[in-house]
């Protein structure tokens, strides 16, 4: 996270120490979701100072956590995060919210593959709560996360108060 809060950026709590990364397979290039109109390249998001995984400066990026897993790879999930508005207006994950379980998200990488994933489980947490195992940790099959901000906005924090997390296998 940003030194300084920003309205909507997603917490996803310290970082885990997650299993290796598969390097192997080519990196996530973009992400769509046909049913809520979301068709984006992706920017890498590393690590913050404190341990925290960063989140897009700008609105309008999705990210992906370059030290977690890869579309194709089984160990670590694929984790992508957006901010669900900004002080003038909806931002890219605006729409995260109305996906359902069954809903299909893919991801295409830079070898020009693509991976399909449906939302099998979603999960909205307070950031004190926030499960950085759940959505970080080992996984048995290629899996993505969703991340995006939810709840009510702290204007005391600059941030929300929750998180919103979906969760899809590869289909």
């Amino acid at each position: 996270m940003p030194a300084a809060p920003v309205s909507s950026q997603p917490s996803s709590g310290a970082a885990p120490t997650a299993p290796a990364v598969d390097s192997v397979r080519p990196a996530p290039t973009r992400v769509s979701a046909v049913d809520i109109g979301l068709d984006e390249p992706l920017i890498g998001l590393g690590l913050t100072e404190s341990g925290e995984m960063q989140v897009p400066t700008d609105y309008d990026d999705v990210g992906w956590f370059t030290g977690g897993g890869r579309p194709g790879a089984i160990g670590s999930p694929t984790v992508i995060a957006g901010h669900v508005d900004s002080t003038t207006g909806p931002a890219v994950f605006d729409r995260l919210s109305e996906l359902g379980t069954g809903d299909v998200v893919a991801v295409e990488d830079e070898a020009g593959g693509r991976a399909e994933y449906r939302i099998d489980e979603i999960g909205d947490y307070g950031k004190v709560e926030f499960p950085t195992a759940l959505v970080f940790g080992a996984v048995p099959a290629d899996e993505i996360r969703l991340i995006t901000c939810s709840g009510d906005f702290d204007a005391a924090v600059g941030s929300y108060e929750r998180n919103l997390v979906l969760y899809g296998v590869r289909i």
